[in-house]
């Protein structure tokens, strides 16, 4: 039996931890060779050795996505020691201005200070067209299609009470992901979000200990908080020959909480 990613070149941002990870060693399990970039370079360089192990090529990139100079220099790396670019999937993102540096502040948009506005669109929406944009140069002078896949959030359609910085922020993604599709079709180059309901990964570690976590949990009507590799197999699918049919949409592995 063929693996769906057999002998294809995926370049995933966000890739140490979480659902960047957790897309990468599925993509590579169905043949994938990879670029695990991100900007904790140790734990990237951790995630590309389990590619290995499976038996795919690997490279570790230290990047901020919000710079244009780094993202580029990262896509032309992937390009030139993969042998192209067929898959991108842009993975890294911010729940806050904050993440990672303490509790996560929430702040009402008319008291957010602009320069967390400007640290998160940077990162959740900047950081995405930049990445996405130039391996769209490069899929579009390799001449042989490709798969641009980027993480939004069920929150791109559903408001956030103290989170409006990145609900704005991923539901750009999504539009970005639709006029991307609308211009790269004729390329056979399509475009694709996923809007993932609450997973387990590190960005949501905190939120689990809230008491409204479990509350959300019961609203939930599959009765539980999603695992990476939830995610992992929507951008799977959208990679794989079984999702060369979708452009311009997004999927929600979210199990159902956002149709209510």
């Amino acid at each position: 039996m063929s693996l769906r990613l057999d002998g294809k070149n995926a370049l995933i941002t966000g890739g140490a931890s979480g659902i960047g990870r957790a897309s990468a060693l599925r993509f590579a399990q169905e043949g994938a060779n990879i670029c695990v970039a991100d900007r904790q370079a140790a734990a990237a360089e951790e995630t590309a050795g389990e590619v290995r192990k499976l038996g795919r090529k690997a490279l570790a990139v230290a990047v901020d996505v919000s710079n244009p100079q780094q993202v580029q220099t990262m896509v032309e790396r992937a390009a030139r020691e993969l042998g192209g670019i067929d898959i991108v999937l842009a993975a890294a993102g911010v729940s806050a201005a904050n993440y990672g540096e303490g509790p996560i502040e929430s702040k009402f948009l008319n008291e957010l200070p602009f320069e967390n506005w400007r640290k998160v669109m940077s990162i959740n929406l900047d950081g995405v067209f930049l990445t996405c944009t130039a391996v769209a140069r490069e899929m579009i002078k390799q001449g042989r299609g490709g798969r641009i896949i980027a993480i939004s959030s069920g929150a791109a359609k559903v408001p956030l009470k103290g989170s409006g910085d990145y609900c704005v922020s991923k539901a750009g993604v999504w539009m970005l992901m639709k006029c991307m599709a609308l211009e790269l079709g004729r390329y056979n180059i399509t475009a694709n979000a996923i809007g993932p309901g609450v997973i387990d990964t590190p960005m949501t570690k905190e939120m689990q200990s809230d008491p409204r976590f479990e509350r959300m949990i019961k609203r939930t009507p599959l009765k539980r908080i999603g695992k990476p590799e939830d995610v992992a197999n929507t951008a799977l699918f959208l990679a794989s020959e079984e999702g060369s049919f979708f452009t311009g949409s997004i999927l929600h592995p979210d199990g159902g909480v956002i149709m209510q």
